[in-house]
């Protein structure tokens, strides 16, 4: 059996990594972001673009391995509505 000390070095580099995961898909968040953004601003109508992807974005997540699970289906559907909103609403109006 583990020891207290051995347990905690552990948990430690499982809190270390689960931060570095988190940091990185947060960067990557806001680089995918500004993406759809700038995309979207070069289209003569930036909003229906945005819905479009959203659309095709949805039709994707409801076909994917998670699908099914409530709980991490709920939380998918969850943040790509949060994200689609987020960009939509930083487009410039034509």
């Amino acid at each position: 059996m583990a020891s207290d000390a051995e347990l905690t070095e552990w948990l430690g580099s499982m809190v270390k990594a689960l931060g570095t995961a988190q940091a990185h898909t947060m960067v990557q968040h806001y680089i995918l972001r500004d993406m759809v953004i700038q995309l979207a601003n070069l289209q003569d109508q930036p909003e229906p673009f945005v819905k479009s992807m959203f659309e095709r974005v949805s039709s994707l997540v409801d076909q994917c391995e998670l699908a099914g699970k409530p709980e991490i289906e709920a939380e998918m559907r969850w943040y790509t509505d949060s994200f689609f909103t987020t960009a939509g609403k930083a487009v410039v109006k034509p």
